[in-house]
Order: C-alpha cells, then sequence, then structure tokens
C-alpha cells in the first residue's frame, strides 16, 4: 500500500508541474491545476501519514522518517522511500 500511495504520489506532482501549470500560465487554462491541485495535496498528506505509520511500525530513527518526510517534497523523492 506504501509503494502505490509513494508512485501516485509522485505521478500527480510530474501531472501537476509538467501537464497542469504549463496550461494555467502558457495557455491561460487553469482547469488542470484546480483539479490536479488537491489531489495531489490529499496524495501528500496521504503519503506523510503512511511514513509516520510506516516508521512507527519498522521503528525507524528519527533521522529516517524527516528523510521520508521531506523527500516527498522532491519531485521523485517518494519512489526512492519506497524502493528501500
Amino acid at each position: 500500500m506504501f509503494k502505490l500511495i509513494a508512485y501516485s504520489e509522485v505521478i500527480s506532482y510530474l501531472l501537476l508541474l509538467f501537464v497542469a501549470v504549463p496550461l494555467k500560465y502558457v495557455f491561460d487554462q487553469p482547469m488542470g491545476v484546480k483539479i490536479l491541485g488537491p489531489i495531489h495535496g490529499a496524495l501528500f498528506v496521504i503519503y506523510c501519514i503512511m511514513v509516520v505509520r510506516k516508521s512507527s511500525a519498522e521503528e525507524w530513527t528519527f533521522k529516517r522518517t524527516a528523510w521520508a518526510v521531506f523527500a516527498g517534497i522532491l519531485p521523485l523523492g517518494p519512489i526512492g522511500v519506497a524502493k528501500k
């Protein structure tokens, strides 16, 4: 389940960055951001919750948990966390 959430978060982030934002600012079409923005936001929050749950279940160190949450901000970060 964690991998599914991590990959979904990455896909939503990339779609937001490379499809919705250019549509909004280049072609004046904000609908993509209005749709993908909340979806990505929800997936990011779910990812962070899953990181905390997984870190508790697997007894991660604080440093590893903090890095995993920080990785959620990076475009491909959650994939690296999910693979470890």
